[in-house]
Order: C-alpha cells, then structure tokens, then sequence
C-alpha cells in the first residue's frame, strides 16, 4: 500500500503532505516498461499529482488532467487524478516511455534532459456534472518536474509552496519513492519560513528518507524543523487506477463519425484499440464496428 498523510507544522500556520509512492511507482515501471530514467521522470510526475489529489480536488465530480511538455525527448506527459474518499486514483501516459540518457556529472538521472525545458505545464481541474473548469498554464523552468510544480503554485495559484520530490531506481527496481509538499498559510511568519529553511538546509533527500524507511511523520518533523506537529489525516492511500472501458472505446469510434468508421470496416475489417494509461487491449470485429456505424447513423 502507498502512504499519504497530511500535517499541520508551527501552529497550524504550515501545511504539509507527506507521500511514499514506492509501490505505485515500480507498478508504472513495470506497466509502461520504462527506463530508469523514465522511471524517475513519471514517478515524480505521479507523485506530485497525486498529492495533489488529497489539495486541489473538492468534490468528487472534479478530476485533474495534468499535460507536461518540456519539448524533450520524452514528450508529453500526462496524469488524470481523480479523488474518492481517502484515496487519490492516479493514471499516467508518456508518449516516449524508453528514452534512456547518460547519467549527469553528479551521477543523478537526467530527468530534466528528458522532459526538457522550453515547454509548458498545464493543469486543468474539471467538474464532470457542471462541466465548469480552471486552467493554469507555466512555463517549464527546470523539467526536473518539483520546481516545475513549485513555480505552478507560485504563480497560478500565488501559494508560497515546497516541494520535493524523489525515486531511487536500482537493477530490481524502484527502492523508494516519495515527495512533500509544504504550504504556507496566510498566518504563516518570518520565523516560519525561517526555521523552514534551516530544516529543509540539513535534511537528507526525500528518497533516502524513504529508503531508511522513515515514517511520514517522521519526515514531516524533519523538513518543517517542528517536533509538535499536528496530524490531520494519515490514514490516506494514492494507487494506479485506469477507468477505461469498453463503453468508453465505443464512444470514442463513433465520435470520428461515419465516413471514417466505414473506412476502418472496409480498409481493415476491425480494429484494435490498446488504452495508453494501462495497456489494456480492446478488439473490434467487423461485425461490432458494423454496429457502431448503425448507431452513429441514428445520432
């Protein structure tokens, strides 16, 4: 099971979430048979989203759909979130899962060579009843994703925010994997921010954290420098949801209209549809894609 918990730190004037992803993040390795490091890229970008699950989504009628696209070599990544209860259900898709760069001079993963940085970050929360929408649109300032959020909150949302995020891939896998995200509140002080800032200077990454099996409790007290901080929920879990469905592939056929379903059925005689968030693969004989075309005549 992923951990999620969410923290209030220095008397309710910072708020904090907390995330351990490892599970969820070898399942998207193993499912889009990525590289270490894509790996690392969309385990970030999952993590991230997904907290944002437990931040941005009020109601559940809303989802997320967040795109990145730092012009890389990996191409366009995207996340839809959706909230139920205590847990954020996250899907992901890349459009190059199997780019694999050199290590950079520090011995890191180069994340930010394969996302890029000369692109943009959208994010889109959506209400599927009211079909009512926000939209916030930044620039990419680094593509090594955390700063890329940061910048978001900064920005679209002007929210003072901290994030870090982490995936350490080794030969049998993700070891750990994880991220926080700290907040302030309106209230917040200068000596918040300050002791902030000491603990984040001498706090180790959020991936080694994790990988010393650190509690989130336990890292919350460690990156907001306050031993007294208040629990407001931990009992929270993130996992990899794919809603897709026959139904919906249905839908998506006769939408392209009549014209170019009748071409499919007389070029190919069926087609085979596999979903890019799971892999999931639906086929279509001639005689299903024949009624398809029948229902989109009577529309």
């Amino acid at each position: 099971m992923n951990r999620v918990a969410k923290f209030l730190a220095h008397e309710g004037r910072v708020s904090l979430v907390c995330a351990n992803t490892t599970e969820m993040v070898n399942e998207i390795m193993r499912l889009h048979d990525l590289t270490p490091t894509t790996t690392a890229a969309m385990g970030r970008f999952a993590t991230i989203t997904g907290m944002m699950g437990f931040t941005e989504i009020k109601d559940t009628e809303d989802f997320l759909t967040v795109q990145m696209n730092g012009k890389g070599p990996m191409g366009t990544l995207i996340s839809v979130v959706r909230r139920e209860a205590f847990t954020s259900k996250v899907k992901v898709c890349v459009d190059n899962p199997h780019v694999e760069l050199p290590l950079k001079s520090n011995g890191k993963l180069d994340v930010s060579g394969a996302v890029g940085q000369n692109g943009f970050l959208n994010i889109i929360n959506k209400n599927e009843v009211t079909d009512t929408n926000y939209t916030g649109l930044v620039p990419i300032v680094t593509g090594e994703i955390a700063e890329d959020f940061t910048e978001y909150f900064a920005k679209s949302q002007q929210k003072p925010t901290v994030i870090a995020l982490g995936v350490l891939v080794n030969k049998d896998g993700v070891k750990a994997a994880g991220g926080y995200m700290i907040q302030l509140m309106p209230d917040a002080t200068e000596e918040d921010i300050v002791a902030i800032e000491k603990a984040l200077e001498n706090a180790p990454s959020i991936s080694q954290m994790i990988d010393e099996n650190k509690s989130l409790e336990e890292i919350a007290r460690t990156v907001t420098g306050d031993e007294d901080i208040m629990i407001l929920a931990q009992e929270l879990d993130m996992k990899y949801e794919c809603d897709c469905s026959r139904e919906k592939f249905e839908r998506g056929l006769i939408s392209i209209g009549k014209e170019e379903l009748s071409k499919i059925i007389e070029e190919d005689g069926q087609a085979n549809i596999v979903c890019n968030f799971c892999k999931k693969e639906y086929n279509f004989d001639k005689e299903d894609l024949e009624e398809l075309l029948r229902q989109s005549g009577n529309k």
